[in-house]
């Protein structure tokens, strides 16, 4: 017989680390749930989702936000609440709960396991929504699930949303990805009310919002109706289950967001903060900031203006529908890593579904020239940032640099778009 021969190629070595490192992560996760159970009490689920589940299942939603006349969140009554009940959580710890009465409602079954059984649960769920995630994207566009699942192993912020017990996977991108094979499907009604699942995680709502914008000045409305549909259901069922002055409290704590990133006692390294116009923001110094913040938010918007033209003349050629809802929603995602005023780096898991589209060969986005080499390029950036916010001392200088090799590769891209444009023009 013929000896067959078994060639190791770069990218099936690529495979197999990603393999290992996947399998890795999830051992790690178990083990440490446990090994350190102590530890994981400063985790942001158990912290923070577990504290709302359980205060809620306690009928103790009251507390859930700080009096509307609060000036920060220190010492306010979630965080009193969190060290009742965290008998390990640090003194100087504060917990903070920003997100909508019906979040914490969803959490409440899982408060009644103790917090690290219930972070292992939420584990499990997570995992769980990112193979179905990636299942989904894989059959948009037509490549091996398997592999393109354990490659989801190399992007940086997938494990920090896993280890910190984030919600980016479970309400975030799975309904991201759904909407997304919906739209394709031209399921654009039903889409528009998945999206807007994305109002439990809403640093993944504007992406969405994006691509139902380019729609409505496109004269097609159904996709807008189905996200107002759903943000109308979302609303309905936060004040048929709560009050609507616990509502009202809810809305009012947005004011203190800012403080978020700048009282050092909330323990947020600025390193992780991965938004451009906080970053900039940072780096100044803090009697400059309310200056400078609104010409610095204006800036971002004109990021997104530019973004909504680009993505109007796509929708207005004769390129595939599925390559226009494609190059859209990436250009959407992409935005959102860069333009908005609050964005930490485990939330660039929007990106996944950008990096799923330009990234491959398949031209299910037009062939633009130089796009998957720009995809691959911001993808591995991001992914080399992980072990820069490990060890490193924190600066937000660190996160400036991460997004503007974003902010480049979407410049790249949209100029991509518009010679592409033109020559479909031309032709």
């Amino acid at each position: 017989m013929p000896e067959r021969r078994f060639s190791v190629t770069p990218y099936r070595a690529l495979l197999f680390f990603a393999t290992v490192m996947g399998l890795t992560q999830i051992l790690l996760l178990v083990d440490a749930n446990f090994s350190r159970a102590k530890q994981f009490q400063e985790s942001d689920y158990i912290m923070t989702f577990y504290v709302a589940g359980h205060l809620v299942a306690a009928d103790e939603e009251s507390q859930l936000y700080p009096a509307t006349d609060a000036t920060n969140f220190i010492g306010a009554s979630f965080d009193r609440a969190a060290h009742a009940l965290l008998d390990n959580l640090p003194e100087k710890t504060t917990a903070i709960y920003m997100y909508s009465p019906l979040l914490a409602w969803l959490f409440a079954p899982l408060s009644y396991v103790g917090p690290n059984l219930s972070l292992l649960i939420w584990h499990v769920l997570s995992v769980f929504a990112l193979a179905i995630s990636c299942h989904l994207l894989a059959r948009s566009v037509k490549i091996n699930f398997s592999e393109s699942l354990f490659l989801c192993a190399l992007f940086g912020p997938l494990f920090l949303t896993l280890w910190s017990g984030q919600l980016g996977l479970v309400f975030g991108l799975l309904p991201l990805c759904t909407g997304y094979l919906l739209l394709l499907h031209e399921r654009h009604l039903l889409a528009g009310i998945v999206w807007s699942l994305l109002l439990l995680k809403p640093q993944y709502l504007p992406a969405v919002a994006f691509v139902a914008l380019i729609f409505v000045l496109l004269a097609r409305f159904q996709l807008a109706l189905g996200l107002a549909i759903g943000t109308a259901i979302f609303v309905g069922a936060n004040l048929l289950i709560f009050s609507p002055t616990l509502v009202k409290q809810w809305l009012v704590s947005h004011r203190l967001s800012d403080t978020l990133f700048t009282h050092a006692q909330y323990g947020i390294p600025t390193h992780l903060i991965t938004s451009l116009p906080a970053d900039i923001l940072l780096l100044l110094p803090a009697a400059m900031r309310v200056t400078v913040k609104w010409p610095v938010y204006l800036a971002a918007m004109l990021l997104w203006l530019l973004g909504l033209y680009c993505c109007w003349r796509v929708n207005r050629t004769s390129w595939r529908e599925q390559s226009k809802i494609s190059l859209t929603l990436a250009v959407g995602c992409l935005l959102s890593s860069i333009a908005l005023p609050h964005l930490l780096y485990y939330d660039l898991c929007v990106l996944i579904p950008a990096g799923y589209l330009l990234a491959t060969t398949n031209d299910l986005a037009p062939p633009v020239v130089g796009v998957q080499s720009v995809a691959r390029l911001a993808w591995t950036a991001i992914s080399l940032y992980l072990p820069v916010f490990l060890f490193l001392k924190s600066h937000a200088a660190l996160a400036l640099g991460l997004e503007s090799i974003l902010l480049l590769s979407l410049i790249w891209l949209l100029i991509q778009i518009k010679r592409a444009i033109r020559t479909a023009n031309a032709l």
